[in-house]
C-alpha cells in the first residue's frame, strides 16, 4: 500500500470539480482517499481499500492547508474518494461501492437491503451522539447528555447487540459485509465523541470487533497507518516522540523547564488560578462566536458585550495593576505568556481590540512581546488569519 501523510500534490489545487463526468473508471483505478489526519468518516473508506488490498494515496490535509483545498471538493467538504482522478463525496456512499470492489457487498438486493439498514442506523446513531457532542452551549449539551446517557446510547447499543448475536458476531446476512467494516472503523470516532468504550459491556458488537480486526489485511493497515493526534485534537506537543494533548497541561509543563511555573505548589495553585480565569473567559466568548443559530447569537452577544466582557477584563486589569504589569505573583510567569499568546485568538473572536481601555493589562502584554525571543518568535512566525 501507498500511503502519504499530510501530503498536498500540486495538481490536485483546482476547480475541476470531475466528480462530474461521466467516464467510468479503469479496470485497476488509481485510488485516494482525502481527509484530515483523523480516523472519524474516512476510516471505513481506508479500512475497505486495505481489506481489498487496493492501493491507494492516504493524503491527509492539515487544517491550514483546508481553505485553500475546500473550493476543489465536491460540496467543500471531505471525505472524499477519488478513482481515477474522477471526485466523490458522502462516506456511506463511497463506502458501499468500494465495498462492491472488493467483495463485501451482499449477494443480492435483500441482503443489500440488510446491509443498507444496519449502515444506516449505525449513521443515525453517530448522528444523535454528534448532535450532543458538539453543541456549544455548555447548559444545553449538559441537558442532552443526560438523554443521551441514559436513553438514546443504551437503547441503540442494545439493538446493534442484537443483530451481532443473532449474526454471529456480524451486522447483516449471518457473514462479514461491509457494515461489520464501516461499525468497526468508526468506533474509535464513536468513542471519542462518548469518552467512553462503548462495546465494553456488548459482547456481541465486541466480537464484530474482533472478528475484523483480526483479518491480515485490516491487522496491517492498522498497524502502519499514521499516528492521529490524541482524542483526535490539537494543539498536540510532542516531546521525544512521545505526543500529548491539553493546551493547559502543555503549557504548565513546557514552562516549568523554562522556568516560568511557581517556585512552590502554592505559587504553582496562584498561576492556575489566573490561568483557569483566563481560560473560563475564552470560553465563555467561543460559545458565542461559535453559536450557530443567529438569533440566538445576537441575544447572547448583548449579554456578552454588556456584562461577561467587562466583568473579566475589569478584574484582571485591577489584578495586573496589583502585581505590577504581571498577572500574578507580581513577576513574570506563564499565566503572563498564556494570556498574551492567546489575545489575538478573543480579538478576532471578538472582532475587537479588547485592551484599548485596560491599559495594566496592555502592559501585561507589552512585557511578554518586549522579551528577546519572544520577539524573535513572533517576527518569523508564519502569518495566519487568527
Amino acid at each position: 500500500m501507498k500511503f502519504y501523510t499530510f501530503r498536498i500534490e500540486p495538481d490536485i489545487i483546482n476547480t475541476d470539480l470531475t466528480c462530474a463526468s461521466n467516464h467510468h473508471p479503469s479496470n485497476m483505478p488509481d485510488y485516494k482517499v482525502y481527509y484530515f489526519n483523523v480516523k472519524a468518516l474516512g476510516e471505513p473508506l481506508r479500512f475497505l481499500l486495505s481489506y481489498g488490498n487496493l492501493p491507494f494515496d492516504d493524503i491527509r490535509i492539515t487544517r491550514e492547508e483546508w481553505p485553500a483545498l475546500k473550493p476543489t471538493m465536491p460540496m467543500g467538504q471531505m471525505p472524499v474518494l477519488s478513482v481515477d482522478g474522477k471526485k466523490v463525496h458522502q462516506s456511506v456512499a463511497m463506502s458501499r461501492y468500494l465495498a462492491k470492489q472488493v467483495g463485501l457487498a451482499g449477494a443480492d438486493d435483500w441482503e443489500n437491503l440488510m446491509i443498507d439498514t444496519v449502515v444506516d442506523t449505525i449513521n443515525d446513531f453517530r448522528l444523535k451522539i454528534a448532535v450532543v457532542s458538539y453543541e456549544p452551549d455548555d447548559d444545553v449539551k449538559e441537558k442532552k447528555l443526560v438523554t443521551l446517557n441514559s436513553e438514546v446510547i443504551p437503547f441503540y447499543l442494545e439493538k446493534l447487540d442484537d443483530i451481532a448475536r443473532d449474526n454471529n458476531g456480524h451486522m447483516a446476512n449471518g457473514k462479514l459485509t461491509w457494515a461489520d467494516m464501516y461499525f468497526v472503523a468508526i468506533l474509535d470516532y464513536l468513542n471519542y465523541m462518548t469518552k467512553s468504550d462503548l462495546v465494553a459491556n456488548h459482547p456481541n458488537l465486541q466480537k464484530v470487533v474482533d472478528n475484523v480486526t483480526s483479518i491480515d489485511s485490516i491487522k496491517n493497515w492498522i498497524d502502519k497507518r499514521p499516528q492521529t493526534m490524541p482524542m483526535g485534537q490539537m494543539p498536540v506537543l510532542e516531546v521525544d516522540g512521545k505526543r500529548v494533548h491539553q493546551s493547559l497541561a502543555m503549557c504548565r509543563y513546557v514552562a516549568k523547564q523554562i522556568g516560568l511555573a511557581g517556585a512552590d505548589p502554592v505559587e504553582e495553585l496562584q498561576i492556575d488560578a489566573i490561568v483557569d480565569t483566563i481560560n473560563d473567559f475564552r470560553l465563555k466568548i467561543a460559545i458565542v462566536a461559535y453559536e450557530p443559530d443567529d438569533m440566538v447569537k445576537e441575544k447572547k452577544m448583548i449579554t456578552l458585550t454588556n456584562e461577561v466582557i467587562p466583568f473579566y477584563l475589569t478584574k484582571l486589569n485591577v489584578i495586573a495593576k496589583e502585581n505590577n504589569g504581571h498577572l500574578v505573583l507580581g513577576k513574570p510567569t506563564w499565566a503572563d505568556v498564556y494570556f498574551a499568546g492567546i489575545l489575538d485568538y478573543l480579538n478576532y473572536l471578538t472582532k475587537t481590540d479588547l485592551l484599548t481601555n485596560f491599559p495594566q493589562l496592555q502592559e501585561v502584554v507589552n512585557k511578554v512581546v518586549e522579551n528577546e525571543n519572544v520577539k524573535a518568535y513572533i517576527a518569523k512566525r508564519p502569518v495566519t488569519e487568527v
